[in-house]
């Protein structure tokens, strides 16, 4: 939702048809077997020319002009379910192109060292000694683990159904996109051929020695070279002591490389009920911690407390825990901290996650949705979620940053995190299979699920399920909303500046992208009930009207728009396969194009008219006025014109500016009911005064503003209804923005 498609860029749609081009001229070739190999050392010298010119290339070169990666998806296929000792070898001469070779496997070495882009290259010969270039794509972020981490020279793989292709970096290549599909042997596995047995890339150590070398690397925070290290000192390991000692180790390691179910067996691995350590338990209860088990955390840390009472840190932790826990049976939240550690970057947000107001059902034709599970009020919080996945792009150096992803298969593209959300999500359902089936449980449409979910005692991975998820159902998102609200109010402000900029200040900024599980499963309807916003990874939706219990909650996936037409919405759509037939667009679909054609002239003309206030005539906008209402026919009541709404609002505004309150506080209440309020309310000077919102319309990102354009109309002639008035603000507020506390450090001047 909100994701940046630039599916119709022409320079890329020209790209598009380049790759295309270059497949249907391999797809010739797919079946033939291959004669012309080059020797080895030619292409470990091609390759070594190719990645020393690119280092010199990038030393030179400044992030500015350096070119976008482009992430390509293929067409899918499904990863290897069957173990190795199942598969028959094969040779990569005996191979064909463009073909998966599927129930062989092949046994490759590392020949050099490793090349990245968006997939990790590197040049591999199998056991007839041909090389070839291995392309291995869904790896973890190079500032996490470094490629030359895992591809070590000389360094053992079997490559399970390999796909054979022609390749534009290397005469030939081989290619795979599951994580599960490579599996890396231990040097005294017995699957190595006794050739390559004698070649090691490590000096022989003791367990403690690894473990030493290991505790430097921890002070260099060079995190993944820790980890190998500590998995030499468990294999070396000649004492039980040793062991948990390199396990509690490596439990650090895995931490810090964002893999807390494999921490948690680490540091469980490290514990001996016979002599009780601290630190096996202080990191089992913050790998619990991390997986939002809060109560087994508390229980974990009170057991530490127990055995170690003079511990203060396990007492901090404790409070830690016990605030996550408040947050999550309450929905409370300190959101002042919040914003604090939103400025943080990657905003990442601790504090747990709030859902008991809604649970997930099946919802008809539409598949799973979220529902209320008690009867709600406009603008009480629904859900306060704590992303899944959450991959940060900072608007000040999007640059460095920026990954198009390329759909070949569907021709989607998308700019922004979706591209790094692809290998990290892939990365971690490996890593903690127990998230395989709740992350599976989001649409994916006709994509099928794998019967197999293990092999070779390794998660079965597959990455075309997790892209196809990802295109479906990740959000793209704000550092915070309450920082864009301000900063469009401050354009806003700003007669001259161009409407243009805005949206492109918000394409900008939405190139953050996300997966929150709950959030992820509400539908669609340009007519919502609620509304989402988001401090850091965390997002908050909120109840737009008040909702009967049962009821499915429903917001939209993109935000509508003024002279929208009704094709231009149902494209936007086309990704998620449905048509709206909300009120909204039932409006737009049956409006005559002539009809259209005439409020779209009109409104613009009175919004460029209310621009210049120097020579604004009221006749004229009155004018104009009429000939956007006359463009609408039928009761208003509960309908949604938001051309009507806009134009309203403008002239509630000029009419504040020209000193009257009367006429302002006539156009604000009518911008109100175009937005689908039912509201009752006395005009300025009334003798009866009365101030009630009835029915809460569509929460527009201006409607706090038109109710503190009510305050300003009530303050001098119906005071009684000031306070009233700046309730309504900040209810609409805290829907907008996701809290209603800062709406007064927003809006300073009111």
């Amino acid at each position: 939702m909100d994701t940046i498609d630039v599916s119709d860029n022409d320079q890329l749609l020209t790209m598009l048809r380049r790759i295309e081009e270059s497949a249907n001229e391999a797809a010739k070739r797919k079946g033939q077997i291959v004669y012309d190999h080059p020797p080895a050392p030619i292409v470990v010298q091609s390759f070594m020319m190719n990645l020393m010119a690119k280092g010199d290339l990038a030393r030179s070169t400044s992030n500015e002009n350096t070119a976008i990666p482009i992430t390509q998806i293929p067409e899918p296929y499904s990863p290897c379910v069957l173990p190795a000792k199942d598969l028959k070898p094969t040779a990569i001469f005996q191979m064909r192109l463009e073909t998966h070779h599927r129930g062989s496997k092949v046994l490759l070495r590392v020949l050099t060292p490793p090349d990245r882009i968006n997939a990790v290259m590197v040049i591999v010969e199998d056991e007839e000694e041909t090389a070839i270039l291995l392309q291995i794509y869904q790896q973890p972020e190079e500032e996490l683990v470094p490629c030359i981490e895992t591809f070590l020279p000389y360094r053992i793989c079997i490559i399970k159904e390999p796909f054979f292709k022609q390749s534009m970096d290397s005469p030939y290549s081989l290619r795979v996109d599951h994580p599960s599909d490579i599996i890396w042997l231990d040097e005294n596995d017995q699957r190595i051929p006794e050739k390559w047995r004698n070649i090691r890339n490590r000096i022989p150590n003791s367990s403690q020695g690894y473990r030493e070398q290991g505790n430097t690397c921890v002070i260099n925070k060079d995190w993944a070279a820790a980890h190998r290290l500590y998995f030499w000192a468990i294999e070396t390991a000649q004492t039980p002591d040793e062991e948990q000692r390199a396990y509690l180790n490596r439990s650090l390691t895995n931490f810090k490389l964002d893999r807390p179910a494999k921490a948690l067996q680490d540091a469980a691995r490290g514990y001996d009920p016979e002599a009780s350590n601290d630190r096996s338990l202080f990191r089992q209860a913050r790998a619990l911690y991390e997986f939002g088990r809060f109560e087994e955390c508390v229980k974990k840390l009170q057991e530490l407390e127990k055995a170690f009472p003079d511990n203060e840190v396990a007492k901090l932790e404790l409070q830690r825990v016990h605030l996550r826990l408040y947050e999550q049976k309450t929905g409370k939240y300190h959101f002042k901290e919040m914003y604090e550690q939103a400025q943080m970057t990657p905003p990442l947000i601790d504090c747990a996650t709030y859902s008991s107001p809604v649970e997930i059902r099946k919802s008809p034709g539409r598949g799973n949705g979220l529902f209320t599970t008690k009867d709600v009020k406009a603008g009480e919080l629904l859900l306060c979620e704590k992303a899944f996945s959450y991959c940060y792009i900072d608007p000040k150096n999007s640059g460095a940053r920026a990954n198009i992803l390329m759909n070949l298969f569907t021709k989607k593209m998308t700019i922004g995190g979706s591209a790094y959300l692809l290998p990290q999500i892939a990365q971690k359902l490996y890593h903690d299979p127990q998230s395989i089936a709740m992350f599976q449980e989001l649409s994916h449409e006709e994509h099928k699920e794998l019967s197999v979910s293990e092999s070779d005692g390794l998660p079965v991975v597959d990455s075309f399920m997790v892209e196809k998820i990802i295109s479906l159902n990740a959000f793209c998102s704000l550092r915070t909303t309450r920082k864009f609200f301000n900063d469009t109010l401050v354009a806003a402000k700003n007669p001259s500046r161009d409407p243009k900029e805005i949206i492109d200040m918000k394409e900008t900024l939405f190139s953050t992208s996300g997966i929150w599980l709950l959030a992820s499963r509400i539908n669609h309807s340009c007519s919502a009930n609620c509304r989402r916003s988001f401090i850091g990874d965390m997002q908050i939706i909120r109840a737009t009207q008040d909702i009967t219990a049962g009821t499915e909650l429903l917001f939209f996936y993109h935000p509508p728009n003024a002279l929208e037409l009704y094709y231009e919405v149902q494209k936007k759509l086309q990704p998620w396969d449905f048509i709206c037939d909300c009120e909204m667009c039932k409006e737009r679909k049956k409006t005559p194009t002539s009809v259209l054609e005439r409020r779209e002239e009109c409104y613009k003309d009175l919004m460029d008219h209310t621009r210049d206030l120097t020579n604004f005539d009221v006749a004229k906008a009155n004018r104009l006025l009429r000939g956007v209402e006359k463009s609408y026919h039928g009761k208003p009541a509960k309908k949604v014109r938001l051309e009507l709404a806009e134009v309203y609002a403008a002239l509630g505004s000029c009419y504040k500016v020209d000193n009257k309150p009367a006429e302002s506080g006539k156009m604000i209440i009518k911008a109100l009911e175009a937005l689908g309020y039912i509201i009752i309310a006395s005009l300025p000077g009334d003798s009866l005064p009365r101030l009630e919102v009835k029915h809460w319309g569509m929460a527009e990102h201006y409607v706090p503003w038109l109710f503190l354009q009510l305050t300003v109309a009530y303050y001098a002639h119906n005071p009684q209804l000031y306070q009233k008035a700046r309730h309504y603000a900040e209810v609409s507020y805290s829907m907008i923005v996701g809290e209603g506390e800062s709406i007064w450090d927003v809006f300073t001047e009111w």
